[in-house]
């Protein structure tokens, strides 16, 4: 009896089931991709898994490598490859040809070409992005995740401060995906998030702009005569008070301050702010107001004012030390006005647009509806569209530097009007 030969019958086993055209078909489809490369065509990879410094794909029907220094997009280390790899795997990007080698076969691609639009991010809304990294001073998430990919990465950097605990942000973990607020960009054009609505003015510039503007603030005493400052009704305040603010009237001030009431509005300037512990610093800055709660006789109950709430007192003589019209003007905080649209002809038929407040006060005008307020580009589209000498009508915000600062809020028919 013949013994048989294992190794012969393994290799019959091999032939049988073996496609015989295996070699043909990864020559074609070697053939296509130098084809393709030849022709400086964009190929489109797959992301199938990863490697110590790049990813395996799949290119045209077969197997190839890229680097994370040649993928569409760059991070500053490895780390962030791995924390995005469980969402990158299966997606698809594109790519050329940076090496191929035939026997064995080996494709390497680069794809460090454009691929990638901008993303139109939307002002205050929510988006998901994944941790890269947590140095210690906050967290860089990527919101590429939130567009599947197609846009590529955006990152921004979450601040440690908008966590409500340190614990809260100690238990975040790389890779892991995050709900966040995007505030848009800064003078960078680098993206800025957050986690609370309530505390965006903090991380961007709208804070920075209320210095130097003179505000109600609302000043609150507690039992002990101790008083605290709020602004626009959410802000916590210091009033310092010592020489080099009030080199001339700090003992008044002091005694003015111990005559407030409780729950009383004055009007302070806007000196300084703290974003660490988000407060303002306030100087008290009308001295018609100043003089009038100065002059109270409290510890008789007699109070020399009965509107006390009112910056205006006819009969207070050092009134005159303040224009009438600073009065006036500041008397229209928080109120709406009319206001008056001026176009004046520039060279090249551009107009330059004016706000008159109440026939008698220049106005800086912002734009919002109930979502967002408008930025630069928007306001121009308006005001291209506004007719000269029309009325609109305006809360007034604040006054600063002799301008009365106003905000225009649209209603869905006044929107239309513009972006129909």
């Amino acid at each position: 009896m013949k013994l048989i030969d294992w190794n012969i019958l393994k290799q019959n086993l091999k032939n049988i089931f073996t496609k015989p055209d295996q070699k043909s078909y990864l020559t074609k489809l070697l053939d296509n991709v130098e084809k393709q490369n030849s022709e400086n065509k964009n190929l489109p990879f797959k992301i199938i898994a990863i490697r110590e410094k790049g990813f395996i794909v799949k290119v045209c029907g077969l197997r190839g490598y890229i680097s994370f220094n040649h993928m569409p997009w760059t991070y500053n280390n490895n780390v962030a490859w791995n924390a995005v790899f469980p969402y990158l795997k299966g997606k698809s990007f594109f790519s050329k040809i940076y090496q191929i080698q035939k026997n064995p076969i080996s494709i390497t691609l680069n794809g460090e070409i454009p691929q990638f639009k901008k993303p139109d991010l939307i002002e205050n809304r929510m988006y998901h992005g994944v941790i890269l990294n947590k140095p210690d001073f906050g967290a860089f998430v990527d919101i590429g995740y939130a567009f599947n990919w197609k846009n590529g990465s955006l990152i921004g950097l979450l601040h440690k401060s908008h966590f409500e605990t340190i614990e809260h942000f100690e238990k975040i973990e790389i890779g892991e995906i995050i709900k966040l607020l995007f505030w848009g960009y800064n003078e960078k054009e680098q993206v800025i998030f957050g986690l609370k609505p309530e505390l965006k003015e903090w991380y961007t510039n709208e804070i920075e702009q209320l210095i130097g503007e003179t505000l109600p603030v609302k000043s609150l005493k507690t039992h002990d005569n101790n008083v605290t400052y709020i602004v626009k009704d959410k802000f916590s305040a210091t009033l310092l008070i010592n020489k080099s603010i009030y080199p001339e009237n700090k003992p008044k001030i002091k005694k003015a301050i111990r005559n407030l009431k409780n729950g009383e509005i004055i009007h302070c300037e806007i000196l300084s702010i703290n974003k660490p512990q988000r407060t303002f610093q306030l100087k008290w800055n009308i001295p018609s107001e100043i003089e009038e709660i100065f002059s109270r006789d409290i510890t008789k109950g007699n109070l020399q004012s009965q509107n006390t709430n009112s910056i205006h007192d006819t009969r207070n003589t050092i009134e005159n030390c303040l224009s009438t019209e600073v009065v006036e003007q500041l008397n229209l905080i928080g109120k709406t006005v009319n206001v008056k649209v001026i176009k004046e002809n520039k060279s090249f038929g551009r107009a330059k647009v004016k706000y008159l407040v109440e026939e008698k006060y220049p106005g800086n005008l912002k734009i919002s509806d109930d979502f967002f307020t408008f930025g630069f580009s928007e306001i121009k589209h308006i005001e291209k569209n506004l007719q000269n000498g029309e009325i609109i009508n305006c809360k007034v915000l604040s006054v600063k530097n002799n301008t009365v600062n106003i905000q225009w809020n649209f209603n869905n028919k006044e929107l239309f009007r513009f972006f129909r």
